[in-house]
């Protein structure tokens, strides 16, 4: 059923064959409907049963199904019921839910089967207004989904060929309802419309409608896409222009209807059967309709439905397709000549290649004087010309212009045209851009082929390549990396050499490659680029190429994918200018650009044709040396201004061309980059970066190069043009106002240097002062008025009107800001009164502020809200002048509690005390207390108001964030939160900004912990109060009180959580970083309040001692063992942050002591150090747990020349550390300090009330001297002192210490919480046990990050994986081998034998990754012991609730198995546990079964065979996490195409089956299906109920191309004959119907001996550690591949079914490494004997090496060639080949088989039986002899 492959001739049969639906279905659906609607008729609406009883009075058959255009398999139908109950068109929207509900009820009462054959459904009901219902056939071949919908019905009784009344569509118009909601009305004119056309034309419709269905086959995906009504209107407009003939070629119509699709660009298609333009209310809606955005096509029946709607339909995803059409058989006829599309007016022009034409319209056209409102705007000169309806078939009328080629102003373009205009104007020609490609494409295969230096691949940049280039003339790059390039330095040497090579090569061979297209090379005027031009005369365009050679920086990335931070530090260290290497980026820059919505992009062409203009314009006017920014800066800036204001795929053309000039206007403060692809973590990058931020403004960093500021030039005319277009008609509304721009600052505020923010918020967040004292003066005028005017002829009297809001306390942003105007009456005596005559008060306070409005005059624009709330009255003060100035302001009637407030006094007691009694709601009554929240807040100094602007600015911006349910906390809570810390902070008027942001970051970070409260306006003296205020404060946290109202609490119901992530973000950016990189530390304040009666309030202060809590945490209590193992898993995390992180403000404390006494020694005159001293041990490594922990203090003594010396003057130097402490311990500390010496060392313990470090002091060597890297030089002098000394290994390893820190510090905070629960578990198991801990916690902690990195390396991860993980580890101690090769490796002699008598000691071996002497493992009985413990905590409940297997670690990594031992690690480590693959195979078989019964059962529809396949099936499973595959064949999937087709259906009823097995039937193993619902594929796992082992299936039908195989035969060459004819003539991927041949596969691999199997598990267990390793990098080929190569190395290297395994794995290994040599098939089931076969492998051996021929299916090369990163596995391979797999027993090196990397046909065909011919090799271009 695939359009494209059927031949022109044969798509009449293919519609009556194919498409249309079954007569029977047709009959039976028609009866089905026909008794829907009879029962309808006959009950119509039961008095009583809905608001208001109704009755049928027409039942119009509607949809596809009523127009005669239905498909096969499933189509619609629409059948709407005109009721007498609506009158009007509104009338329709009031009672139709409480219809349908009815309805429905009788639908499902009256069915009953009433239709032999087919089945009624009420799917998920998700339009409203409709009823939605399925009728399908039993055997789910066919089925029509019927849209019930009741309608007014407005046409009444309608005359064959009568038009409507006109006033049927005015009185449309007039209800004001969206375009196309009222369209069911006119279903009748719809269904006559289409049906009295020819059948022939209809089957068009069909096969129009079946190629849109086969672009996209899923309904999901549709939504994007236009409705298929549209491709039916288009289809036929084209039949009625171009045929009109009841005869004629569908092949022809067919391609007209897809050359329009692909210019829809242009369309505008509408009919004057029903309506004209004769009305003259109808006459002025269609002119609006058709300047609508193209493609515009009406609904003939309803003038409000645009069905082509260009401003929201996704037609550029048809139009490619459209376009990639035109080659297949379906437009080729019999003599294989194209098929023309037909001629006529308005239709693409036939006779050109493709179907790249433009609409033409007809110059003789033209409109009647009564529609000539159907104008286009002619470019050059603003003058209208008519875009006239030529009469035809139904007055069938058309629109679309041609533009000139002259691109007119664009400050003469309406802003509603603006999208119009881009589409018209500056979008670039398709047709050009195919030929640019084409044109690239052949240079790159030229170099390919010619140069001396081959590319190892390219990168198309430039405009041209992200997708942003102008129509006319842009720019593109050609990016070509070389292999001869090793680093960036290395590019300057020789590119001049090498682009004249490539200049001579171009020069030589070009000659009109593409026709169409000329070569040219202009004045070359860039260095380090060869300049050429690509231009097309015809076309009237051109693009300027740079081809650069550049080196492969980055490599092949995967999608989404960060480079390496080494990608960037080697840059920085190339010491290059800024973007000297940025075509290195180019990739990364086309992906950042590309990705983003068309709109966008569009909109970045509006902008850069501004730009063009701009720069035309003034060409030679600029100052000397003066040029504008690069058009990339504008390009970057439009991004900016979108993600920052809009982010919407659809948006205002002309805001966001404001919003853009707007920043180009501001550029002295454009400060821009994105962390997309490097970030701050990196410390080179860091300080790189940190130093771009101090340059002068503009800023506008390249997102793929951070030495690149592409903001560098002069922006002066940019802004001076951006801001005279500010008043042009393309900027201006309909109404002829200016439109509003984005929300968009020129900098972010998480983008802003720390020491920057007082200037951010000076230039960014304060209010203009000139509109904030207007104002005033309005409010105040406003107050008076008031006053003196409400209720003056009543006794209620306004005593005092009072501001409030962020206004009135000094607050306000610059923006638009809020306020409150609280009207304080005297017919209010108590609060609960406030809520009586509210409605009558406000809208007497509404008539005066009207009066106000018209008789006083404002220097500010002065609005009321038109919309009535009976509980508040808003208005508004804008700028006269600064449109983005404004205040919003809210008039609240309130109770005056508080009376005549004196200054410094606080209310009564009585006040609070009848609040508390009033209020039901929290805040309830806070208007009330207006004035002290205003106060509160107003007092303050200026400077802690700015830093309560920057903290509302950066809570505005989180409010911007999605956030699911809920809202964040109220914005008044962060205002009050900021008080606090300033207050708690020092109260200091001139503080640091960042220090005071960071500390309000800090709190929020810290919310469940928030207890904040004042005592200024209330206290704990009123007994009432007291009592309130404990109720108060006994709440969940967080806990913030109103210090105004004490029943305010702003803490709770709002989603703290948000905001917490965001400010931990925050935390980390550049506005918390000092100079240095530095985190800015926050002021040291506490989170929570002791108790009520516990504190005396002082007037005027915070209540709030809110610091460490007075008695330590209930989780530290109790029986640890209980409460540790009841904790449940999904609340660890929870519990690490409550329990087991120190204390903020403790920490802080003991981090600035540290500091301190680091800083002292540092300075002390008797000690001579020759560095800074370094900080060790769990401090060091920020590892510290909650309560005691452990630190070390190392101090690099200069009189220590070697480790040695260390053992010698130990006491004395301890001593001189002593004497100088005890000076400093006399000083002022925020943490407290104690001197210890036990046993002559020296111990300084550093403590506050809850948290203690307990440093050792140790002198040492400094053997790292200046370097951050050891040299394997020093760890030979450590061996050397190590023997000399007779010191204990790992003595000496203290030295290392600033390495073991550097080892830890770039690890996640997440991983260092799980360290901090294993250590919490073994601290607390060894304090239970009473043991003395022999086993040191380094230990412990290097076990948790080897279980992360080998397991997981995500930073964010279930914690209860990893601590399940770990403990799985301690369980199998006595097979632990753990070591790392980040400081030092096997490379040196000396080195390499330490290591490797390390590694072959007995099990548990960890070494220390700084200090490869320093087994940290020790005591072996400590480990069985914690063993136990490790089991206890595993069978505990709290884990064993843990969802998700844990992690795929082993003990020990293959890379240091000795080779004799690598059959006992594939036994131990990768076999599969056999009782759990018995009960696998069981459970598969009743799978399979049950499949083959079940599924189709009343269907003709039959399962032929379930195969399975797969890693099990084959027999090399790995115990963790293993694939198989189970494929279903069918008989109703009769050819390799039907299996594409059919898919999803198929895959729909299987899940069904599969569901109900699982159901039906008992499994010993755990079955779980996907709920991911794939069209593809379905999915299920089968898991282990005791072990970790699990093996995940998919499901695939498949066509039965092998039948019955018969046991040692090869299939028929037939079977492959097809698949090559398939695969040649059709866009087919090799391999793409692999799975038909799984039979073939399976036993390819399953006949193998049992060793061989064992040698491909381990050669898997290697391909997925280097899968882990490098996903971050590209994609490698995939494992089956290496599969292949293991059988095929074992055959040609050994045939044994006994071998040393080691050998085998070595030689897979060297074979990997000569990937580019590779050439393996096999004739096992097809040969050379058949033509077809023997051509088309001929043809597969002459590919790109690796080719790698799947034995089973030839189109299948599963190596690939340059498709997959051979190179990134072979480079593993070789870094593998020194491990200690390739060594024997003895230490000697393994050696490989001997095996050739080359194959030819060598044997007839027959057996293949590999030769090594030198000259069939990679370099060979010849074919290859058949040799018998």
């Amino acid at each position: 059923m695939d359009v494209y492959r059927t031949p022109a001739a044969e798509l009449d049969g293919l519609v009556a064959r194919s498409l249309q639906p079954p007569a029977e279905f047709v009959g039976a659906a028609r009866r089905a409907l026909g008794n829907l609607s009879a029962a309808l008729r006959e009950r119509g609406g039961r008095p009583g049963a809905a608001a208001q009883p109704w009755r049928v009075l027409k039942i119009v058959k509607g949809g596809s199904s009523g127009r005669g255009t239905a498909l096969r398999g499933g189509c619609d139908s629409e059948l709407v019921i005109f009721l007498d109950c609506f009158k009007s068109y509104e009338d329709q929207g009031a009672h139709r839910a409480e219809i349908l509900n009815e309805m429905r009820a009788l639908l499902e009462s009256s069915w009953q089967d009433t239709v032999l054959g087919l089945s009624l459904e009420f799917p998920e009901q998700n339009t409203p207004g409709v009823l939605q219902l399925r009728l399908a056939s039993t055997d789910l071949e066919n089925w029509m989904d019927v849209s019930l919908v009741p309608a007014f019905d407005a046409l009444g009784q309608l005359r064959t060929g009568a038009k409507p009344e006109p006033r049927v569509y005015s009185s449309l118009l007039d209800s004001g309802s969206r375009g196309g909601e009222h369209a069911a009305c006119f279903a009748e004119l719809r269904r006559n419309f289409v049906n009295a056309r020819p059948t022939k034309l209809k089957n068009l419709i069909l096969l129009v409608k079946h190629w849109y269905r086969q672009v996209c086959p899923q309904e999901a995906s549709r939504e994007l896409l236009p409705p298929a009504y549209a491709l039916e209107l288009l289809t036929i407009f084209a039949w009625e222009r171009g045929c009109g003939k009841d005869a004629f070629s569908l092949a022809q119509g067919l391609r007209t209807v897809l050359g329009l699709v692909q210019d829809y660009r242009h369309l505008c298609v509408f009919w004057t059967l029903n309506y004209s333009f004769e009305d003259p209310a109808l006459r002025q809606f269609l002119r609006r309709q058709l300047e609508r955005p193209r493609p515009v096509i009406l609904d003939p029946a309803d003038p409000t439905w645009d069905v082509g709607n260009g401003a929201a339909w996704r037609w550029d995803l048809l139009a490619k397709e459209a376009e990639s059409c035109c080659d297949h058989p379906c437009f080729l006829q019999a003599a294989r000549g194209p098929v023309q599309p037909w001629e006529g007016p308005d239709l693409p022009r036939a006779g050109c290649p493709g179907l790249d034409h433009r609409i033409q319209q007809d110059p003789a056209q033209r409109t009647p004087e009564d529609s000539g409102v159907l104008t286009g705007v002619h470019p050059s000169t603003r003058k209208r010309q008519p875009w006239s309806p030529a009469p035809g078939p139904s007055s069938a009328a058309s629109i679309a212009p041609r533009p000139p080629q002259e691109v007119s102003d664009l400050s003469r373009i309406p802003a509603p045209e603006l999208d119009r205009f881009i589409q018209d104007h500056l979008m670039p020609s398709s047709q050009f851009q195919k030929q640019v490609s084409k044109a690239i494409d052949v240079i790159l295969r030229g170099l390919r082929e010619n140069c001396v230096h081959k590319p190892s691949r390219a990168s198309k940049g430039g405009s041209f390549g992200r997708g942003t280039d102008l129509r006319g003339g842009c720019d593109a790059e050609l990016v070509i990396f070389l292999n001869c390039f090793k680093d960036y330095k290395d590019q300057g040497a020789r590119r001049g050499q090498i682009l004249e090579e490539i200049r001579a090569q171009l020069e030589s061979w070009w000659q009109d490659r593409v026709p169409s297209l000329s070569l040219k090379f202009p004045e070359q005027s860039a260095p380090g680029a060869l300049q050429l031009q690509l231009a097309s005369a015809a076309l009237e365009s051109r693009v300027d190429v740079s081809l650069l050679p550049a080196f492969d920086a980055i490599g092949q990335l995967r999608a989404g994918a960060k480079p390496e931070p080494g990608v960037y530090s080697s840059l920085l260290d190339s010491g290059s200018r800024g973007g000297e290497h940025a075509a290195c980026f180019a990739e990364l820059r086309r992906n950042f650009v590309n990705t983003r919505p068309t709109k966008l992009k569009n909109l970045i062409l509006l902008v850069k044709h501004w730009y063009r203009q701009v720069a035309a314009q003034n060409k030679g006017a600029q100052r000397a040396g003066a040029s504008l920014p690069p058009a990339y800066a504008l390009e970057l800036l439009t991004i900016f201004a979108w993600e920052q204001g809009c982010g919407e795929d659809r948006f205002s053309m002309a805001q966001g061309l404001r919003t853009v000039l707007g920043l180009v206007q501001q550029h002295r403060q454009l400060c821009v980059y994105w962390t997309v692809n490097y970030s701050f973590e990196d410390p080179a990058l860091r300080t790189h970066l940190l130093g771009q931020l101090r340059n002068p403004r503009p800023l506008v960093l390249d997102p793929a190069d951070p030495t690149w500021n592409v903001g560098q030039g002069s922006w002066e005319l940019l802004a001076q043009e951006a801001a005279a277009l500010g008043t042009q008609p393309c900027l201006m509304s309909r109404e002829g106002t200016p439109v509003q721009p984005w929300d968009v600052m020129p900098a972010l505020l998480c983008q802003t240097p720390a020491s920057d923010l007082d200037k951010f918020i000076t230039e960014f967040l304060q209010p203009n002062r000139h509109f904030l004292e207007q104002v005033n003066k309005a409010v105040d005028t406003i107050c008076s008025f008031l006053r003196d005017n409400c209720f003056r002829n009543s006794p209620i009297k306004v005593l005092k009107v009072v501001k409030g809001g962020s206004s009135a306390k000094g607050t306000a942003l610059r923006g638009r800001s809020d306020a409150d105007l609280v009207v304080f009456l005297s017919c209010f005596s108590q609060f609960t009164e406030q809520g009586n005559r509210r409605a009558e008060i406000i809208s007497e306070i509404r008539a005066q502020l009207e009066a106000c409005q018209q008789e006083r005059e404002f220097e500010v624009k002065f609005e009321i809200s038109k919309w009535e709330n009976p509980r508040v009255l808003s208005f508004s003060l804008t700028s006269q002048t600064m449109l983005d100035q404004s205040v919003d302001f809210d008039v609240l009637p309130a109770f005056d509690a508080l009376g005549q407030l004196v200054p410094d006094s606080r209310p009564r007691p009585q006040v609070y005390v009848d609040l508390i009694h009033s209020y039901s709601n929290a805040g309830e009554y806070s208007p009330c207390f207006t004035e002290l929240q205003r106060n509160f807040i107003s007092s303050r100094p200026t400077k802690l108001k700015s830093l309560i602007r920057l903290v509302k600015h950066w809570y505005q911006q989180c409010n911007k964030m999605p956030k699911g349910r809920g809202s964040l906390p109220p914005q008044h809570g962060l205002e009050l939160l900021t008080v606090y810390a300033w207050e708690q902070g020092g109260c200091d008027c001139q503080f640091s900004m960042a220090e005071g942001f960071r500390t309000v970051l800090e709190l929020v970070r810290q919310y469940r912990q928030l207890c904040v409260y004042w005592t200024v306006n209330y206290d704990n003296e009123n007994e009432t109060v007291r009592d309130f205020l404990k109720l108060q404060l006994q709440k969940p946290r967080p806990i913030i009180l109103d210090p105004a109202d004490p029943t305010g609490n702003l803490g709770p119901n709002a989603r703290w959580d948000l905001l917490a992530k965001e400010a931990v973000a925050c935390m980390s950016a550049p506005c918390c970083m000092g100079r240095d990189g530095s985190p800015i530390q926050p002021w040291p304040v506490k989170t929570c309040v002791c108790s009520v009666a516990e504190v005396k309030p002082e007037c005027g202060s915070a209540l709030a001692l809110l610091g460490v809590p007075e008695q330590q945490p209930a989780g530290a209590m109790g029986n640890w063992e209980s409460h540790l193992y009841e904790v449940s898993a999904r609340k660890l995390d929870e519990f690490i942050q409550e329990s087991l992180l120190p204390y903020k403000e403790c920490e802080t404390r003991i981090d600035w002591t540290v500091t301190g006494i680091c800083a002292a020694l540092q300075r002390a005159e008797q000690l001579t150090l020759e560095k800074w001293v370094a900080q060790g041990g769990s401090y060091g490594r920020k590892t510290v747990l909650r309560g005691n922990s452990d630190g070390t203090l190392v101090v690099f003594v200069s009189h220590f020349e070697k480790f040695q010396d260390q053992k010698r003057s130990q006491q004395e130097i301890l001593n001189k550390i002593c004497r100088c402490l005890e000076a400093y311990q006399s000083t002022d500390l925020v943490a407290k300090i104690e001197i210890q010496r036990p046993n002559g060392g020296l111990i300084i313990k550093v403590f506050t009330r809850w948290q203690s470090v307990s440093f050792a002091v140790l002198p040492a060597f400094n053997a790292l001297g200046l370097r951050e890297h050891p040299s394997s030089w020093t760890y030979r002098e450590l061996k050397r002192s190590l023997d000399m000394t007779k010191a204990s290994p790992g003595e000496f390893s203290v030295c290392f210490t600033e390495l073991q820190q550097k080892f830890f510090n770039n690890r996640p905070r997440k991983l260092k919480d799980l360290i901090l629960l294993v250590k919490h578990w073994y601290e607390k198991y060894v304090k239970k046990e009473g043991e003395s801990s022999l086993l040191p916690l380094y230990a412990l902690e290097l076990l948790t990050i080897y279980a992360w990195e080998q397991g997981c390396g995500e930073e964010d991860f279930d914690t209860a994986q990893g601590i399940r993980t770990v403990l799985e580890l301690i369980r199998q101690q006595e097979k632990l081998c753990i070591y790392w090769t980040v400081n030092y490796n096997f490379e040196d002699d000396t080195v390499r034998n330490m290591l490797l008598s390390q590694l072959r000691s007995s099990r548990p071996v960890i070494l220390d990754p700084t200090d490869p002497t320093n087994n940290v493992s020790r005591d072996k009985m400590c480990w069985q012991v914690l063993k136990v413990a490790a089991e206890s905590w595993l069978s505990s409940p709290g884990l064993r609730e843990s969802h998700g297997p844990t992690w795929n670690v082993l003990p020990a990594p293959l890379y240091v198995t000795p080779g004799h031992l690598l059959d006992t690690f594939i036994m131990d480590f990768l076999q599969p546990n056999k009782v759990f693959l018995d009960q696998v195979k069981k459970a598969v078989n009743i799978i399979c079964i049950f499949l083959k019964e079940k599924c189709f059962q009343h269907s003709p529809t039959k399962v032929q065979k379930v195969v399975k396949g797969g890693s099990t099936a084959k027999g090399t499973a790995l115990k963790s996490g293993s694939d198989a595959d189970i494929i279903v064949f069918l008989s109703s999937l009769n050819n390799y195409t039907s299996q594409k087709t059919e898919r999803w259906r198929i895959i729909k009823e299987i899940r069904k089956q599969l569901e109900a097995c699982q159901r039906e039937k008992e499994f010993e193993v755990k079955f779980e299906i996907s709920e991911r619902k794939a069209p593809r594929v379905l999915s299920f796992s089968l898991k282990s109920r005791e072990l970790n082992e699990s093996i995940d299936f998919d499901v695939l039908p498949a066509f039965n191309a092998l039948g019955q195989l018969n046991s040692g035969s090869a299939p028929s060459p037939r079977v492959y004959a097809e698949l090559i004819q398939l695969y040649k003539s059709s866009d087919a991927l090799g391999g793409e119907f692999s799975t038909c041949f799984t039979e073939l596969q399976r036993n390819f691999v399953d006949s193998r001996p049992t060793k061989v199997k064992s040698l491909i598990r381990l050669v898997k267990h290697w391909y997925k550690q280097c899968e882990r390793k490098l996903k971050k990098k590209g994609s490698l080929p995939p494992k089956y591949a290496l599969e292949l190569l293991t059988i095929y190395a074992w055959e040609r290297g050994s045939g044994a079914t006994q071998f040393d395994t080691a050998e085998g794995f070595l030689t897979v290994l060297d074979l990997v490494t000569k990937y580019q040599q590779l050439c393996v098939f096999w004739t096992v089931n097809y040969s050379f004997e058949d033509e077809t076969i023997r051509n088309f492998l001929l043809t597969q051996m002459q590919r790109t090496r690796p080719v790698i021929l799947d034995p089973a299916e030839p189109t299948g090369d599963v190596g690939g060639g340059d498709r997959w990163c051979w190179h990134l596995l072979a480079k593993e391979a070789t870094e593998w080949m020194s491990s200690l797999c390739f060594q024997d027993g003895s230490a000697h090196p393994v050696q490989k088989w001997e095996v050739p990397t080359v194959q030819t046909p060598g044997s007839c065909g027959a057996g293949v039986h590999p030769i090594v011919n030198e000259m069939f090799s990679l370099r060979s271009h010849r074919i290859l002899a058949y040799q018998c």
